[in-house]
Parts: structure tokens; C-alpha cells; sequence
């Protein structure tokens, strides 16, 4: 049997509680100085929880969060920074965390200032609603279909995507979208629940979502045909942004359920 001596159980629990503070199957990743400065280079809404592991409103929180992460993964990443680490101290300080735990909302990762959570117990449902709710929101609402084309022709220097479905209000997904791509690609959303917008254009009556892309400059509607998963369309509009996208090939991809 291996035997640890005390005084060397005592150095090694606080890595064991740092280790332990968030369980492996949590959406939520852990950041040190370097992984904070690449999360506040990208555009998207991240959650970052400041922690310490001997603490016990720290470690009430966890279940909590953890739930939230997996609720709202992949659209609102959720990330943790340990203060108690030595390579961590220093970022910590930055961020002016007096207490334990501080969560924080960035809206555009560091391009817009960050929000500190006060929005009540730390429950799942609050983190997930407070969240949610720091999304910028860059989505055109296009209530009128006579309301398209002149909205084109204003975005008409960059690419343009439109989200057609049959509800009033556009998802979560779509907002983030447009958050993630804000100035590289124009986001609208038409409520169009008989597809009467859908099949002027050429594109059927089916009563699903779609996605019409119009190319920078272009007044010519062209249907996405890939999943409307987060990831397909992330990887879409980045094909869009670095020109690569090529809209007259349907997408190989396999079929995946819609979220839209």
C-alpha cells in the first residue's frame, strides 16, 4: 500500500480541490491567463465563474452552473478561472474579484465592458436567463416581407443571411449567430409561418425553418441546405467570411435534427 505522509497530504489537497471543484463531465472549461485572453479575443458571449476552491459558496454553486453550462452549451460557453493558483492571482486582481465567487458575463468577449452577476440566487434557471439575456442582440426584425428588400439593399456591402420560420421571435441560436459574426455578415429574421415569403422566392411551402443567404452586393436568394446546428452553421459562415463558401453545391453533410 502506497503510504502518503500528512504533511504531504496537506500540499496536495488544495490541487485535489481545484481539481475536484468542477466534476470531468462539466460543460464548464477551466482558464488560466492565456485561455482568458483568447476567450476575450472572439466575439462571442462567454460566463466566467472566479473561484476558489475552499469555498463553500464556490462549491454550493457548482451543480448550478454546471447545469446551466450543459443547458446552454455550445451557444454561451461557460468557463472558471481557480484564484487560488499562483498563475492565476495576477488575472484575478485585474478583474477586481473581491470575493468568492465572482461570475461574470462578457458580452463580446473584451471589446464590450463586462457585467458582474446580480440577478439573484445562484440557481441554474437565473444563470441561464441572465445569460441569455447579455446576447447582444445585432438580428434584424424583418416583420413585413416588403421590408426585405430594403433592408438588403442597406447591408448590401456585406453578406446577408435570413431566418424564415413560422414563430414570431427568432431562437437563442440566431441571436448568437449574429452576435458571433456582428459586422462580417448582416442577420435578419422574417416570421414567414405559411411560407409565403419561402415560395415567392422559389423555395416550396414547407412549414420549417430556412435559411436564405444573399451575397454581398447580390439581391439573388440562395437556400442553405446544411444542418442548422450550431456547428453547421458556425463553420458555414465562416466559409462565408473567408470566401471559401461555395452555394451552389449542396451541403454533404448529413442531415441532423434542426434546432431552429
Amino acid at each position: 500500500m502506497l503510504f502518503i505522509p500528512f504533511t504531504s497530504l496537506l500540499i496536495l489537497l488544495p490541487v485535489l480541490a481545484s481539481a475536484a471543484i468542477f466534476p470531468p463531465d462539466s460543460k464548464v472549461k477551466a482558464l488560466d491567463p492565456k485561455g482568458f485572453k483568447r476567450v476575450m479575443k472572439s466575439n462571442r458571449t462567454s460566463v466566467v465563474a472566479f473561484v476558489a476552491p475552499w469555498c463553500g459558496h464556490c462549491q454550493k454553486m457548482v451543480p448550478e452552473y454546471s447545469k446551466a453550462a450543459g443547458s446552454l452549451s455550445p451557444l454561451v460557453p461557460f468557463y472558471a478561472v481557480d484564484c487560488d493558483a499562483d498563475t492565476n492571482k495576477a488575472l484575478c486582481a485585474q478583474q477586481e474579484v473581491q470575493g468568492f465567487p465572482t461570475v461574470k458575463v462578457f458580452p463580446r468577449g473584451g471589446q464590450l465592458p463586462p457585467q458582474k452577476y446580480e440577478a439573484g440566487e445562484r440557481t441554474a434557471s437565473n444563470f441561464i436567463r441572465w445569460a441569455s439575456r447579455s446576447v447582444p442582440n445585432k438580428v434584424a426584425v424583418l416583420v413585413k416581407a416588403n421590408d426585405i428588400p430594403a433592408w438588403l439593399d442597406k447591408t448590401s456591402d456585406l453578406p446577408r443571411v435570413v431566418l424564415l420560420n413560422k414563430d414570431k421571435r427568432f431562437p437563442l441560436l440566431w441571436q448568437v449567430l449574429g452576435n458571433n459574426f456582428h459586422k462580417k455578415i448582416a442577420f435578419g429574421h422574417h416570421s414567414d409561418p405559411e411560407s409565403a415569403f419561402s415560395d415567392s422566392l422559389g423555395f416550396g411551402v414547407e412549414e420549417k425553418s430556412k435559411v436564405i443567404v444573399y451575397p454581398a452586393g447580390s439581391s439573388t436568394p440562395i437556400l442553405y441546405k446544411g444542418g442548422n446546428k450550431y456547428e453547421s452553421l458556425s463553420k458555414f459562415f465562416r466559409s462565408i467570411v473567408d470566401g471559401t463558401a461555395d452555394f451552389l453545391q449542396e451541403s454533404a453533410n448529413p442531415p441532423v435534427k434542426d434546432e431552429l
